[in-house]
């Protein structure tokens, strides 16, 4: 796996910084709310990072995957590279990614309306 990093943000609050380097999995919570941190609990591993990540992207086995992929730019379903376009934003919640070097806020990634 390539080495990266994001920050996991509940609307324009800053819950946890993750990054990956060398495989080593790093992250730092600023929230401790169960119902705020994904990372609640637990140890952290690639594996838990890659099941976050994956769970902020179309289910991989939806009719429609292709022509969702064809449409963000992408050859093949890769959880990374889906978020770093969407910012893994769901309709379900409130949570959204934040890469580095970005200026973006809630307003900017947000799919609902006003809230």
């Amino acid at each position: 796996m390539k080495d990266f990093a994001f920050t996991v943000m509940n609307k324009n609050k800053k819950i946890a910084d993750v990054s990956i380097v060398n495989n080593e999995v790093n992250v730092k919570k600023y929230s401790m709310q169960a119902d705020e941190q994904p990372f609640y609990g637990g140890p952290m591993d690639l594996e838990r990072i890659y099941r976050f990540l994956e769970s902020r992207c179309m289910d991989r086995n939806r009719d429609c995957l292709e022509e969702y992929l064809n449409w963000l730019g992408l050859d093949e379903y890769n959880p990374y590279d889906i978020v770093k376009k969407t910012h893994g934003v769901m309709w379900e919640d409130f949570f959204w990614l934040k890469f580095p070097g970005e200026t973006i806020t809630w307003k900017d990634v947000r799919i609902r309306g006003a809230d």
